[in-house]
């Protein structure tokens, strides 16, 4: 949000240099995003007025100029803006003055005339973004004035960042009620001072209110014989400095009064209102309402629309409709401000694609209670500016009166929270300050709430409020304190702890992702899943509108990113919460996920050359052996094919018989999306079962006090034969005195027929009894042999 400090001081008083308000709402909770200043002291800038024009002999769309300026002589200048006319005053700039943007000007020959200066529109001034036409100036000023005393000094905006919870402060009054908080001066509200006539006004319109949820009340004033025109100078500045474009003095006051307020207002030709009745309902099947930005909306059934007698008139809280907008020969105004649900204005928002001003605090919360205070302040400058008279009264529909919120707190609850040293009378002055009442009962007491703070409903809020009042830059830094309590079992922490150092022992680095992600994001990965997603009903962005089923997803992307940073080899795992729908209820599991590219597997020394499928399939399985064995689990592998991953590369992941995770090369389509053109494995293990025999004793196993033998065997098999076969026919067959096998490489090419491959394993023979000799080992070894050739049906590769 906006904020012009020069408006801000209407509403309260302070002293302070523009770092020091930075500082001190920054550290109340409002943070400063940026400071600019809008304007200068213009320098040479005055006000011209044209005495003549004509055509330029060279160009059709340029004009020469004859100015005067306040100087013994006129000026002739060549200018382009449509909206030049004789007699008009416009801001100009003589040869040698030097605008805001740094550009000092010269004589110039414009396609052969010359020009000796230049009359200014907005964005040469520095103003803003508007390009259409020159600044048109008051006719009554002197030709040859400063501009500076015509517009002003500059003018400092400082932008906020206001979070979600804090609409009340997203206004000018509201963010001054702050400051007047932090600097202890007193909030100055405008003075409203209405005069009406003997009209009543519900003789005028009459409202009606379907559905009180949605729009818990509603208020309407008339007035009549109002002149549209522009807004006076000094409120077109204003909002031009908060952002918002100026229209006509009806819209700009209902604009100005939401910046003051934080109530979003609408102003309705009421000529336009069919049989003098609004309506609140929710759309009818198949309504639609042009909309005031040109198009034609279709409206869903659970939309709120601003009706009349025949028809919807408005999107509730959203956007007015073009059928009922102000315009220039309108004389008699229906003035609107209403508070509407803040879930049902966001949904509609979205649905719509519709992002206002107005929706942007309506989901966000208004005071309701101060909806009439709102309208008094729009009717009393709307009579003011345009001349018109206000009918007799208010039509206000309230039929609900909101209950003040009251929260039952403790006082040493507050200090023990903070751990700083608060006295209860400071507190009770920090209360008061804020506008929250107190209805003491010493130790315990009970805080009644505003009506303009929505964001307090618990005692922790209140905690908070004094915090960021009293300053968390004075809360003293403590040592932590660790309470031992008897009897508690912190095992679990204690196992994550070590499976993030075994990790790290693993040369695997830790990443973080947030817990929401989006459809194209998992339909990369599977798109058949989405009856197992929970999305949520009301998203703040549609990147996170998804609770994430899998952490491979982002750890994949996370790859992805690094790839684009030039960093070529990585290897990451996450621990996290998954959420997957089951028989439709959403089940949260804690996984964890790992995920390698580039050469991690080589040594230093061999990192070149691209990697293959195998070598990285390889890579992660020994990955996983290798934690699954540190945390005493023995993994099996079975083949399953999953649309996340490549097919034939995908296994399922089972200890004890009992499927516990997955692991694969990533598809193509991934990859594709984060350019990785090599392969990237993946796996996802469930926490839960990582951990289950991570405290169990390990049976201690003598030290081998013989030397081993080793022998090597490269079977040619079918190709459909799979390394878990061969290991299962070895640990079937048991050779004597076998102490540990492993694979060592896996070949297909010349020497091996098409539809086989070598598989080669290295043994090691020990005995624990005694030194082996070479004929014992060889006979063992060559039992092993034959009956794996025999089960498999292989042959030995040769040399």
């Amino acid at each position: 949000m906006k904020v012009p400090v020069s408006w801000l001081k209407e509403y309260v008083d302070f002293e302070d240099t523009i770092e020091g308000l930075s500082d001190k709402l920054t550290f109340a909770g409002l943070e400063v995003e940026a400071i600019e200043t809008i304007g200068s002291d213009f320098p040479g800038v005055v006000v011209g007025e044209i005495l003549a024009i004509e055509p330029h002999p060279g160009a059709d769309k340029l004009r020469l100029c004859t100015v005067e300026y306040g100087a013994e002589e006129t000026m002739r200048v060549v200018c382009g803006a449509p909206n030049v006319v004789v007699g008009g005053k416009y801001p100009f700039a003589p040869v040698g003055t030097t605008l805001p943007g740094g550009f000092t000007l010269k004589k110039a020959k414009i396609r052969g005339e010359v020009s000796m200066g230049m009359l200014c529109a907005k964005d040469e001034l520095g103003l803003g973004e508007d390009h259409s036409g020159l600044l048109v100036l008051d006719a009554g000023l002197a030709p040859g004035t400063p501009f500076v005393k015509v517009w002003g000094e500059p003018e400092t905006v400082i932008e906020l960042e206001i979070t979600p919870n804090r609409p009340d402060c997203l206004s000018m009054i509201g963010v001054a009620r702050e400051m007047a908080v932090l600097y202890g001066t007193e909030l100055k509200m405008p003075a409203i001072a209405i005069s009406e006539t003997d009209e009543d006004v519900n003789a005028e319109i009459a409202v009606r209110i379907d559905d009180e949820a949605k729009c818990p009340r509603y208020t309407a004033r008339v007035m009549k014989g109002a002149k549209i025109g522009p807004s006076p100078d000094w409120m077109q500045q204003r909002l031009e400095a908060a952002g918002i474009r100026p229209i006509s003095n009806v819209v700009d006051i209902t604009n100005y009064v939401m910046l003051e307020t934080g109530h979003p207002l609408h102003a309705f030709d009421k000529n336009t209102v069919a049989g003098g009745q609004i309506i609140v309902r929710t759309a009818k099947p198949g309504e639609k309402v042009h909309t005031l930005d040109g198009s034609e909306r279709a409206l869903a059934e659970d939309m709120l629309v601003i009706a009349d007698a025949e028809k919807a008139s408005a999107v509730g809280g959203v956007m007015g409709g073009a059928d009922s907008e102000i315009k220039d020969d309108t004389s008699t105004i229906l003035l609107e401000a209403a508070a509407f649900e803040t879930a049902s204005i966001r949904q509609t928002a979205k649905k719509l694609g519709l992002g206002t001003d107005a929706s942007y605090r309506f989901q966000r919360g208004v005071n309701t209670d101060s909806v009439e205070w709102a309208s008094r302040r729009a009717a009393a400058l709307t009579c003011e500016l345009t001349g018109a008279s206000l009918c007799k009264g208010v039509v206000d529909v309230y039929p609900r009166k909101k209950e003040p919120i009251k929260i039952p707190f403790r006082w040493s609850r507050i200090v023990s929270m903070i751990g700083a040293e608060i006295s209860v009378d400071e507190m009770k002055a920090i209360f008061g300050k804020l506008e929250i009442g107190i209805e003491d009962g010493g130790e315990t007491a009970v805080a009644l709430v505003p009506s303009f703070r929505l964001d307090l409903e618990r005692e922790v809020d209140l905690v908070e409020e004094i915090a960021r009042i009293h300053g968390v830059d004075r809360v003293p830094a403590k040592t932590p304190l660790a309470k031992v309590i008897p009897g508690a079992d912190d095992s679990r922490v204690r196992a994550i702890a070590d499976l993030r150092g075994v990790l790290q022992g693993l040369g695997v680095s830790e990443i973080m992702n947030y817990t929401l992600v989006n459809h194209p994001l998992l339909d990369l990965f599977n798109k058949e899943n989405r009856d197992r997603r929970e999305a949520l009903p009301h998203p703040i962005s549609m990147d996170q509108s998804v609770m994430r089923t899998s952490l491979i997803p982002q750890l994949v992307e996370s790859l992805g990113r690094n790839l684009s940073r030039q960093i070529g080899e990585a290897c990451f795992y996450e621990l996290g919460r998954v959420i997957n729908r089951v028989d439709g209820e959403p089940v949260q599991t804690e996984t964890v996920s790992l995920g390698m590219m580039g050469p991690v597997g080589r040594k230093l020394l061999d990192k070149r050359g691209p990697v293959k499928d195998e070598e990285m399939y390889v890579w992660m399985k020994g990955l996983v052996e290798k934690l699954c064995a540190a945390q005493k689990l023995v993994p099996a592998f079975q083949a399953e094919d999953r649309p996340e991953f490549l097919p034939g590369s995908a296994v399922s992941i089972l200890v004890d018989g009992e499927t516990v995770g997955c692991m694969g090369l990533v598809n193509k389509t991934a990859r594709g999306e984060w350019r990785l053109t090599g392969p990237v494995a993946a796996a996802e293990i469930n926490l839960e079962a990582l951990l289950k025999n991570v405290f169990a004793i390990k049976k201690t196993v003598e030290l081998a006090q013989f030397p081993s033998m080793s022998r090597d065997i490269a079977l040619v098999l079918d190709e459909s034969v799979t390394h878990e076969e061969v290991v299962k026919l070895i640990e079937k067959a048991n050779p004597e005195n076998l102490e540990s096998f492993g694979p060592f490489d896996v070949y297909r090419g010349k020497g091996v027929e098409k539809g086989k491959k070598s598989l080669a394993y290295s043994f090691v023979y020990r005995s624990a009894k005694q030194t082996l000799t070479d004929k014992k080992v060889n006979k063992a070894h060559q039992k092993l042999i034959d009956f794996l050739c025999k089960q498999l049906g292989a042959s030995l590769r040769e040399g």
